[in-house]
């Protein structure tokens, strides 16, 4: 004999969609691992000889960011400022909503992140959100490595500055008031981009549209 069918109902799953501005209380730092910097570990890797040549202090500068329109190509210094003006630095989708879901566990609001990632997501193309900002400023600092000497390195920082973007979620797992909340608190208590521990990068929810 046959056991009983077992008949699953499935729901038709119904986002909903809200863009949010996000405002920096403090400086932003943006500061990924920069093209000089990959070609020389790449290098070391493949045990090729360290290369001569003196590394291009912009290109270091210009490709420790990510950028909206694709990386610039004039690695100078009239070519980060042209790109400042007409492309657009970006923070990372990924980096924002795993900062979310780090504000949901630490501040007690579920024991997992999983919930809030499996019913909210960041609409961004590329996976990157563009900013805006105030002052551009390059800054120089020394930096001890796990092994071998101090090195200078060039973080670039950012005040005055705003992110727009889009999201979708699905409003019987988490309220728009309750991602919102969520959020304000990633923004205050964990920040995005570098300098972190330092407290950069902190922000606040500025609109919803």
């Amino acid at each position: 004999m046959k056991g009983k069918e077992r008949i699953i109902e499935l729901k038709k799953i119904e986002p909903k969609y809200t863009k949010i501005t996000i405002c920096g209380d403090g400086n932003l730092i943006l500061n990924k691992m920069n093209d000089v910097t990959v070609r020389a570990l790449t290098n070391i890797q493949k045990n090729k000889a360290k290369s001569i040549e003196k590394p291009n202090v912009w290109e270091e500068i210009i490709t420790a960011m990510h950028w909206y329109k694709g990386k610039p190509t004039d690695f100078s210094e009239e070519g980060l400022i042209t790109a400042l003006h007409e492309n657009a630095p970006c923070i990372t989708a990924f980096g924002l909503l795993k900062s979310f879901g780090d504000a949901v566990v630490r501040n007690g609001i579920d024991t997992y992140a999983t919930k809030f990632r499996a019913g909210v997501n960041i609409i961004a193309e590329g996976g990157l959100v563009p900013i805006t900002f105030a002052e551009h400023f390059i800054d120089e600092k020394l930096m001890s490595p796990k092994k071998g000497a101090p090195v200078l390195v060039h973080l670039n920082r950012f005040s005055g500055w705003k992110a727009t973007f889009d999201i979708a979620f699905v409003e019987n797992i988490y309220s728009l008031e309750q991602i919102v909340n969520i959020i304000n608190l990633a923004g205050f208590g964990i920040g995005i981009g570098s300098g972190r521990s330092s407290g950069y990068g902190r922000y606040h929810v500025e609109s919803i549209q």
